[in-house]
C-alpha cells in the first residue's frame, strides 16, 4: 500500500526536526565545550614594560618574621627597565636613561624567564641573575614578587619586589 500524501509529509517533517535537533545539539556542545582563555603570565608580563616601584629586604633573613625594610634604590637603578619576552620566554634588563657609570651598557642584564608551577612562580635566569621569583600579587598595572637572594653583606635574606606598568 503506497502511502498518503500525509504521510510522506509527516515524515518529511520529522526528518527535517531531526536534522534541525542534531544540528542544534552539535552546535551547544561546539560552544559550551570552549575552555576559557586564561592568559599565561608571560604573556601577561610581555604585554607591557616594568620599573622597579619598591624592594623590601626581611631583615631575619629566612625566616621571615621580623618587619621588612624598604631598599632605596638610587636614581640611576630606579629607571632601570624589565622587559619580557613570551614568545622568546626571554628578559631584558634595559639601563634607563640614567646610568649608575656613563661607561655601563645601556642592556644591563638579558636571559631566559620561564613559568613554573601553573603560572605562581617564575624562574629568571642569567649570566647576572638566577632567581625564582614567587608572585605574590598580579593585576594590570602591577605586580609584586619574592624570592631568597644575598644581600650586599653575601647574608640570604627574602626580597620582595613590586613592579609597576610604565
Amino acid at each position: 500500500m503506497k502511502p498518503t500524501i500525509h504521510e510522506v509529509n509527516a515524515i518529511s517533517n520529522i526528518k527535517t526536526t531531526k536534522t534541525a535537533f542534531v544540528f542544534i545539539l552539535l552546535t551547544l556542545m561546539a560552544f559550551a565545550c570552549k575552555k576559557e582563555d586564561t592568559t599565561s603570565l608571560t604573556k601577561e608580563l610581555a604585554k607591557s614594560r616594568w620599573q622597579k616601584t619598591q624592594i623590601l629586604i626581611s631583615a631575619d633573613s629566612i625566616l621571615d618574621t621580623i618587619p621588612t625594610i624598604e631598599v632605596f634604590s638610587p636614581s640611576c637603578k630606579s629607571d632601570n627597565i624589565w622587559s619580557f619576552d613570551a614568545n622568546n620566554n626571554t628578559f631584558t634588563l634595559d639601563e634607563g636613561a640614567s646610568k649608575c657609570d656613563v661607561s655601563d651598557p645601556q642592556i644591563k642584564d638579558q636571559g631566559i624567564i620561564e613559568e613554573q608551577n601553573n603560572g605562581s612562580a617564575l624562574r629568571v635566569a642569567s649570566d647576572g641573575t638566577n632567581e625564582i621569583w614567587e608572585i605574590e600579587s598580579r593585576s594590570a598595572s602591577s605586580f609584586r614578587v619574592s624570592y631568597f637572594a644575598r644581600n650586599a653583606s653575601n647574608k640570604l635574606v627574602k626580597f620582595r619586589v613590586t613592579f609597576n606598568k610604565i
